[in-house]
């Protein structure tokens, strides 16, 4: 603890010098786009999408956290904070910082990204006054593939 004289306690002293972080997540405000896994340079940050049980997770590795703040910064949401800190007992675990179910496209059944990332973009779309469209339902592929048939046209000339 602070005392008027600008000391900290041993404690404070060693969480400022440790090594290591700890991330932790707002979920109300994670969308799960997995920026801030693919930012991360040391792979403490990871994301693992399981198709069988149709679940996205994002996942913190304890040990391998350098509390750099690029998964901060890199965050569109604002929902993650970095504090050093030594945890003895967590370096050698993981946790789940975020779940949930794998949206899919609506035209070849593949993984698109977390439903809660399409629902809060439709309902940020809504809320700025643009129509929902199709698209945000499908995966890059078939968008490609759709902007493509439009092309085309139903003649099979470019139009």
């Amino acid at each position: 603890m602070n005392d008027s004289k600008g000391e900290i306690s041993r404690r404070e002293l060693l969480q400022k010098l440790s090594p290591l972080g700890k991330v932790s997540l707002d979920t109300t405000k994670c969308t799960g786009c997995g920026l801030c896994a693919q930012e991360c340079p040391t792979g403490a940050l990871t994301v693992l999408l399981n198709e069988e049980s149709d679940t996205f997770r994002l996942l913190f590795k304890h040990g391998i956290c350098v509390a750099c703040g690029q998964c901060v910064e890199v965050c569109p949401e604002k929902c993650l904070q970095v504090e050093r800190l030594l945890e003895p007992d967590k370096i050698d675990g993981q946790s789940v910082l975020f779940e949930d179910e794998i949206a899919r496209c609506s035209r070849c059944g593949g993984p698109i990204g977390p439903k809660s990332m399409i629902e809060k973009l439709q309902a940020r779309m809504t809320a700025a006054g643009h129509a929902l469209t199709p698209q945000l339902g499908l995966c890059p592929d078939c968008k490609v593939q759709t902007q493509f048939d439009h092309l085309i046209g139903k003649n099979g000339h470019i139009s």
